[in-house]
Parts: structure tokens; sequence; C-alpha cells
């Protein structure tokens, strides 16, 4: 989601608990002042810093400053400082739409998620069969969301990445009786690359190594996190028009005030939404921003798409098989 409707739709979810129905006109008026409230509690208008302060209190490992900037700045439209609970109620009941229109998009894509998927690899009843026969693991979407929310719970500063000391702590807390084997299993879900650092798709590595890159897509589309089981919903659909249709209607979600372009930031969570590693946004972004002016613009980005993308999305999937094979 854009960054603005993120840190809104964050803010009422903090606020309420539970946001009403983006159709339903009426409860959102109600909602707004229960919000304002929230986060002002005393005095009469919203500052920047009361909007500061109460997501770095209420929501656990805090929000960006960027976020908060963004989320500001469009409600302070008279540029004063301070915004009045008038003007926090229009700007919310404008935004219903684009709300709206990343909910429906993000079921679209939903469903298009799978319950089961099945990897090549040993599976436990090869062992109580005592045979080789049984080369594949069915993995179920209970199965991944757990492994996802154990992920959620080692990853508490949000950041995509595990440190051995995270692990510790969290080893530390759940199962104390692993810490003598800490360091050697942080290696093996680190492979050969000893960064310091491990991700999500690192973990599904050490746990499927059979698994193909478009099988790790899937599993990640299937646990805990949101966003990642609408990831996987596009990477199906490969290098099309289709896909191109799609990424095209992120884009304008992300594009808070509809100017054609996204920065960096913007760019790689709209990529990442439409089934894209973070790294391959990276790679997509630093190719379109050829004048170095921070942002990729939707029609720079539809010409490398045409020209370029299938290239790039080639190599890209064989460094990653390479540097599969190389922690094997």
């Amino acid at each position: 989601m854009g960054t603005l409707n993120n840190a809104l739709r964050c803010l009422f979810e903090h606020a309420l608990g539970e946001i009403p129905s983006y159709d339903e006109v009426e409860p959102w008026r109600d909602a707004c002042k229960e919000a304002f409230t929230a986060v002002v509690k005393s005095s009469g208008s919203m500052t920047w810093a009361d909007l500061y302060a109460y997501f770095s209190k209420e929501v656990e490992g805090g929000v960006s400053a960027k976020s908060v900037d963004a989320l500001f700045k469009s409600l302070d439209r008279a540029a004063r400082g301070s915004v009045t609970l008038q003007e926090f109620s229009e700007v919310v009941m404008q935004r219903l739409s684009s709300l709206r229109a990343e909910k429906e998009l993000e079921m679209r894509l939903a469903e298009r998620v799978p319950r089961i998927h099945v990897v090549p690899g040993s599976n436990r009843l090869n062992c109580v069969v005592k045979t080789e026969v049984f080369k594949v693991q069915v993995v179920t979407r209970p199965m991944v969301r757990e492994l996802g929310q154990v992920w959620a719970e080692m990853d508490a500063d949000r950041d995509g990445r595990v440190s051995i000391a995270d692990l510790r702590r969290y080893f530390t807390r759940t199962q104390p009786g692993l810490l003598p084997f800490l360091t050697s299993i942080f290696r093996a879900i680190e492979g050969k690359g000893r960064t310091g650092m491990v991700t999500f798709p690192h973990l599904l590595k050490a746990l499927y190594p059979e698994a193909s890159p478009a099988d790790l897509r899937t599993l990640q589309a299937m646990s805990a996190s949101r966003k990642s089981r609408i990831a996987a919903a596009a990477a199906e659909a490969a290098a099309n028009d289709k896909l191109l249709a799609e990424i095209q209607g992120v884009f304008s979600v992300f594009d808070d005030d509809q100017r054609g372009e996204l920065d960096e930031e913007e760019f790689i969570s709209a990529m990442e939404l439409t089934g894209h590693t973070k790294e391959e946004a990276k790679g997509m972004f630093k190719a379109i921003d050829e004048d170095g002016s921070g942002v990729a613009r939707w029609a720079a980005f539809r010409k490398w798409y045409t020209n370029n993308y299938a290239r790039f999305m080639e190599e890209a999937q064989r460094n990653m098989l390479e540097e599969a094979a190389e922690q094997g």
C-alpha cells in the first residue's frame, strides 16, 4: 500500500481495533472522531508531535518518520502545523475511495494464493516406510502461517531481517534448550553468504532445500504476512500483459498524489505486492531511474518493462539458482 494509506490505516486499526467497512460512510465519520481523540487526548488540535508520539507508543516497533510526515502533510493542508477534527475528518473521508481500491486489489490478488503446495524433497513418510519413493513434501497454508508467525516474533524490529542476537532472544524466551546449538542453527539458515543476517526466504530455503524459486515465492505468499500472501498472486502470471496491467493498478494505488511517479520506497513496496523480491525491485528501480532523480515514472517503467523485463527476471532467477546451489 502507499506510504500515506499505510500510515492512515495503521492509525485507525490501532485506535479502533477494527475499522469500518469502506462502503459505510457514517461509521467512518464516528471513527474519525474516535481516532482523532485517541491521538490528541486533551488539546483541540493535532500536531506532528502528537501523531508521532501516538505511533511510537501504540504501534509495536513504531513507524517510520516518512510515514508520519506523509500523513501529517496530507492532513495539514493549511500548513499551520496543527489539524482540527474537521480537517482530519475531511481528509479521511476523501481517501475512502483510495482505501477501498487497495482492499479490492488485495482481495482480488489473494484469491490466487493456494491452500496447499507440493515441493520436491524428502518426506517424513520415507523414514516411516523406509523408502525414497515419496520425494515430495506437501506444505499447507496453516503450516507456513505458523512459520510466518514464528518469524514475526524473531523479527522484532520488522525490518525483514533477523540477526543471531534476534534468534538468541527468541530461543531464550521460547526454547532455551536450543541455545547451545544457536550458532550452528543460524549458520544453517544463513547459508554460505555469511552476511550476519537472514531473511524469511533464507528460512524457507533451509527448511525446503530442494524447492525452486517459484516454490519459495508461493510458500512465502502462503505465510502469515498479508503482504507476503498477496505477493505471489502475480508471480504465476510471469512477464505478460496481464501482469503489466496488475502492476499498473498497484502503481496507481501507491501514487498518492497521482503524479505518475513513485519514490524508491514506494516502488519497492509496489513491486513486492506484485510478487517480486526486494532485491529484484531495487534492481528495477536502479534501471528505470537513469537520470538519478530518485523517482520511477510510469511511462519510463512501461518502456523498460516492454524491452527489458523478461531478460531482467531471467537473470535474477539464474542468480538465485546459482546462490542456492552454492549454499546447498
